[in-house]
């Protein structure tokens, strides 16, 4: 009897996990919840889906980006942006795999290279976070990746880590499948009554999470544009010029490094894990025949590696992958309107790069606009 009894508690808890699994998540924040969501949404795929770090995050306001989208192509455009803090390349895999197998396949993916450099790293160190490299972000990520993607993604995605052994990869991946069951059943038994609805994502759950400076958060509707876009971005480089133009440096800019190659690395040991999951996530997207726009967002001081990268796009997607230099399309000087040294502010040059990127999709063939009255 206690044998009975044993077996069928633990076909209750497996199944508890794995319906949980599918359609909850572990204590994340408002943003990591509504991401997650927004990936699992029982609707269509957007036209246009931007996938990115806090730095996409600033520079492409997804809602702006409808407005103006829609007004060029004379059709609603929806535009979805699935971004997070930090460094999020194994999170974003994911929530992308989530993306195509519950939404379909959006016209265009917007994705960004969201390496980790040295800097990254560091910042670690300076908050006191007693983390070894391979486990930056990887509470995040538990809570958003479901088993078979915890069971199948490498488990260091980040540089400056040992390539990674048989050993390493299956105890953090086992490791991982421990640490969610946990945090199922944790966030389950704390809050059985949570808003799983991605009607419950409010405007300020898609533009900070709670801990984050008060001054910093990601663009989401920040404006509305009443012009054509060449007129829009013509106005907001005088914008972006005069501003900076108005303004000095801040004192953390004269410490920053000046003109070395932003550090891909693309072919070293150490960035392995990374490559396989940016590789993965291209491949995923093309078999779904979407075309791809690939945005390397480089610190401020950094000189953007183009051959480097141009080389291992190339050299492994021929078709439907497009490398767009966002930041070297702004003809302004706007060194004095970095918020840091990873993110520009969001008005006016977060606004510009939003008009720029969408400037560049319109030159997608995957973009069409309405049939006019002479076609009928």
């Amino acid at each position: 009897m206690f044998r009975v009894v044993l077996l069928a508690g633990c076909a209750a808890l497996i199944s508890g996990l794995l319906w949980l699994d599918g359609n909850r998540a572990g204590p994340a924040n408002s943003m990591g919840r509504c991401n997650l969501l927004l990936s699992q949404a029982g609707e269509p795929a957007a036209d246009v889906l931007i996938v990115g770090s806090s730095r996409i995050g600033v520079a492409l306001d997804p809602v702006a980006m409808e407005h103006i989208l829609s007004a060029e192509l004379g059709r609603r455009v929806r535009v979805d942006r699935l971004s997070l803090g930090h460094n999020p390349l194994r999170t974003m895999s994911g929530l992308l795999e989530n993306y195509l197998e519950a939404r379909g396949s959006p016209a265009v993916v917007a994705l960004e290279i969201m390496f980790m450099t040295e800097r990254s790293v560091n910042r670690l160190a300076q908050r006191g976070l007693a983390l070894a490299p391979e486990d930056y972000n990887y509470l995040r990520d538990v809570n958003l990746l479901r088993f078979e993607q915890l069971l199948s993604q490498p488990s260091v995605a980040m540089p400056f880590t040992r390539s990674e052994s048989v050993l390493s990869l299956w105890s953090q991946r086992l490791r991982g499948v421990a640490l969610r069951s946990g945090a199922l059943m944790y966030q389950a038994l704390r809050d059985p009554n949570q808003e799983w609805e991605l009607s419950a994502c409010a405007r300020d759950d898609w533009r900070r999470e709670a801990e984050w400076p008060s001054d910093f958060s990601f663009s989401y509707g920040e404006f509305e544009p009443d012009t054509g876009l060449a007129d829009l971005v013509q106005a907001l480089e005088i914008d972006v010029a005069r501003q900076a133009e108005a303004r000095a440096l801040k004192d953390w800019q004269f410490n920053s490094p000046g003109g070395i190659a932003y550090p891909y690395d693309l072919g070293a040991d150490y960035r392995r894990g990374e490559v396989n999951v940016l590789v993965s996530m291209i491949e995923r997207i093309l078999d779904r025949d979407a075309e791809i726009v690939v945005l390397p967002l480089p610190l401020y001081g950094y000189v953007l590696d183009r051959a480097e990268l141009l080389d291992f796009v190339m050299a492994r997607f021929e078709r439907h992958v497009h490398l767009f230099d966002l930041y070297g399309e702004i003809s302004a000087n706007f060194g004095p309107l970095w918020y840091d040294d990873a993110h520009v502010e969001r008005s006016p040059v977060g606004a510009l790069t939003t008009a720029l990127m969408a400037q560049r999709l319109l030159k997608s063939r995957a973009l069409v606009p309405a049939p006019s009255e002479l076609d009928d």
